[in-house]
């Protein structure tokens, strides 16, 4: 009995391999229904607390690589915290008017002098100018409407949210909050058609 090649077909029409393998499909995610029920909450933070927000984003994306999970699960777990103790009357919050932030009103009255001179409005560079900074979390209604509860007419929401996972990421240094993990089961839908 002779040896056979078992490639001899192969070798004949060398893209007949490259058919054999099935093409991926590709999958447009056109159903967003998951990011509509799940919206991210974002909240402006004053320029006066930009770098206060960007280090508790920084705490967060530690901790949350640390826990192995998202950056909202663990600002959830972080407002929520801050939140109890709202309720709990451990933490209050109080506002302060600061002299930077007040507005002022213009009125007019009328004057015999002479024709005053308007001053030329001069731009500043481009590089003076500080960008918007905003916070964003994938968190429940029922926490952002908390927060803006909070936060009423007199104060920043972004500076309350600020100040809230501030005082949980401070509990967390001090050892009096601990996050821990817990499985999260996630169930799919079989049908009986293809």
């Amino acid at each position: 009995m002779s040896r056979q090649d078992a490639f001899t077909h192969l070798k004949q029409n060398a893209q007949e391999p490259v058919k054999i393998i099935p093409l991926a499909r590709q999958q447009k995610r056109d159903n967003h229904t998951w990011d509509r029920a799940h919206r991210v909450h974002s909240y402006f933070i004053p320029s006066t607390l930009h770098e206060q927000a960007k280090d508790v984003q920084a705490y967060i994306l530690g901790l949350a690589h640390q826990h192995m999970t998202s950056t909202s699960s663990v600002a959830n777990a972080l407002m929520g915290f801050s939140l109890a103790h709202v309720r709990q009357g451990k933490l209050a919050i109080e506002a302060r008017p600061s002299a930077n932030r007040r507005k002022m009103i213009l009125t007019w009255t009328e004057a015999d002098e002479w024709p005053q001179e308007i001053p030329q409005h001069t731009k500043r560079a481009s590089k003076d100018k500080v960008k918007d900074f905003f916070l964003g979390f994938r968190w429940g209604k029922d926490m952002d409407t908390q927060v803006k509860a909070l936060a009423g007419m007199s104060i920043s929401v972004g500076e309350v949210v600020v100040f809230l996972l501030r005082h949980a990421i401070e509990a967390h240094k001090q050892g009096r909050l601990r996050l821990k993990e817990e499985a999260f089961v996630v169930s799919q839908k079989v049908s009986p058609t293809w």
